[in-house]
C-alpha cells in the first residue's frame, strides 16, 4: 500500500496519467478535493458538498470528514482514507488527506 497526503489547493489535472495507476487514483483523490458537488456533468454528486462553504469551521469540519470518506469510498474504492486534517490561514480552510492506495 502506498500512503500519501494530498490537499485540496489546486493542481493542474494531468490527462496522461493512467487512472488505474496509483498516482492516478490520487489525482482523482485530489479532484473530489477540488470539486464542488453538482458542478460536474452526468456526475452530480461527486465532490464536496456546497452547504459546507457557509458554515462556520467548528460545524463544519466534522460534517466534511464523513463528506470526504463518503466520496472517497464511493468514487474511488481503491483509496481509503487514513486521516484527515484541517488548517486555517485568512479564512480559507485547508484539507489534509492521508490516503492509502492499493497497489494492482
Amino acid at each position: 500500500m502506498v500512503v500519501e497526503t494530498i490537499s485540496n489547493k489546486a493542481y493542474e489535472y494531468d490527462y496522461s496519467i493512467d487512472p488505474n495507476s496509483v498516482d492516478g487514483v490520487l489525482q482523482q483523490c485530489r479532484l473530489i478535493l477540488t470539486t464542488i458537488r453538482g458542478t460536474v456533468p452526468l456526475e452530480r454528486d461527486l465532490g464536496i458538498d456546497p452547504k459546507a462553504i457557509d458554515k462556520p469551521s467548528n460545524l463544519l469540519i466534522p460534517g466534511l470528514k464523513v463528506d470526504i470518506q463518503q466520496q472517497f469510498k464511493k468514487f474511488v474504492p481503491r483509496a481509503t482514507v487514513l486521516g484527515i486534517n484541517t488548517t486555517q490561514k485568512d479564512g480559507q480552510i485547508e484539507i489534509l488527506v492521508t490516503v492509502g492506495v492499493r497497489d494492482e
